[in-house]
């Protein structure tokens, strides 16, 4: 019987993810033990108790838990004979000093299929990684009628005004400012880059090549603009369709900031993560902003599928291969989103088409996309330890 740990994050969305991964190896047969890194020395107890040397592993989000020490101040992980799992649901550039950590056994899985080819690039041979995508979460409430929800469009999340690109680049020298502002103008044009190709033809355009050492370490210099990309991409979406008289509900914070027809942005207070599945059940479509994965998946897509409701959502490679739009989502371009609105318009005026949609999107995601269903494929990743 497979032993696993699995530990809380902090963060409400992803303490959900472990929750959801721990109901999913019960009913595998694994024994489980959460631990919460809140009560360090509470957790350690129990990890020493649970443990079977070479029979268990543990499995962390955004390495919540990794660098666990013992008393005399090593990896409680390479003493108990423990093999790591680090979901990692952001860019790899954020987690140089986890993947340095010498824990002897650690596998990265990865939500975009270019992040784990940054890994592989990058740190070769120190750690395993494999593309893991995020998976969705169907809501417990009553089910509610496709033709009586009370939302046509739902976007949940925080609008993050950050476009200051002076305090980003403060403290760069003026060879790497210069490289920093025209990589970022790429991006903003050309949004099917990762920020590694963007830096990577700005270097080539200027003739210069720099040793893979070098060029990982030039990139997490530029880490700050991954979030400004992602900022700027969400504003250019909500934006879009509140000037063409779209309306969306949305569930954050800073909304009230963004330069647009505000009279077609419904305005609803923040909420906690797991609030915001039932929301998806009372939308007919749920808008998703990929936050720059370029290969990967957000779990707001198959959130809205497993709650039959319309993903609506710009693509990536990963997403092209796998979806079809007007088939089981509605895909759009960040680099065409004039198109936008009129697309969105024409599938709400076609209610029973926008409802075969959501009916579809439900068939595909109900089985293989859901946190159970990774807890299975994650066990398997496990056997071929």
């Amino acid at each position: 019987m497979e032993r696993i740990i699995i530990f809380e994050s902090e963060t409400d969305s992803l303490r959900t993810f472990a929750h959801l991964m721990a109901e999913g190896f019960h009913e595998r047969g694994c024994q489980v033990l959460l631990a919460d890194m809140g009560q360090e020395e509470k957790a350690r107890k129990e990890i020493y108790a649970f443990v079977k040397p070479g029979e268990t592993s543990a499995l962390f989000f955004n390495h919540a838990g990794l660098n666990l020490l013992t008393e005399n101040r090593a990896s409680i992980w390479n003493e108990l004979d423990v093999d790591c799992y680090d979901f990692i649901v952001d860019h790899p550039m954020y987690y140089h000093a986890a993947i340095m950590f010498p824990v002897q056994r650690l596998t990265f899985l990865c939500v975009d299929e270019y992040h784990q080819k940054f890994i592989q690039r990058f740190y070769q041979g120190r750690v395993r990684s494999f593309f893991f995508p995020l998976a969705g979460i169907r809501s417990q409430e009553p089910e509610i009628k496709f033709d009586k929800r009370s939302m046509d469009i739902l976007f949940t999340g925080a609008y993050l005004v950050d476009d200051n690109v002076e305090y980003h680049i403060q403290g760069l020298g003026e060879g790497l400012r210069q490289i920093w502002l025209e990589c970022y103008d790429l991006l903003c044009s050309r949004t099917s880059l990762t920020l590694e190709q963007g830096m990577e033809l700005c270097l080539k355009k200027k003739g210069l090549v720099l040793p893979e050492e070098d060029l990982r370490d030039s990139i997490r210099l530029f880490q700050d603009m991954d979030g400004m990309l992602r900022s700027r991409a969400r504003a250019q979406v909500i934006r879009t369709l509140a000037d063409q008289d779209v309306k969306v509900h949305i569930y954050g914070e800073g909304w009230q900031y963004l330069d647009c027809k505000q009279e077609n942005l419904i305005l609803h207070d923040r909420i906690p993560f797991d609030e915001t599945i039932p929301l998806m059940a009372d939308a007919k479509i749920v808008l998703n902003v990929m936050p720059w994965f370029k290969s990967g998946v957000h779990d707001r897509v198959y959130s809205a599928m497993l709650n039959q409701s319309v993903s609506l959502t710009d693509s990536s490679e990963f997403l092209d291969r796998t979806l079809t739009d007007g088939k089981e989502a509605l895909l759009f371009s960040l680099e065409h989103l004039e198109e936008l609105p009129a697309k969105v318009k024409k599938y709400l005026d076609n209610p029973q088409e926008l409802q075969r949609i959501a009916s579809r999107g439900y068939e595909y995601a109900k089985d293989t996309q859901t946190w159970q269903y990774r807890a299975e494929q994650l066990m398997e990743l496990m056997e071929q330890k």
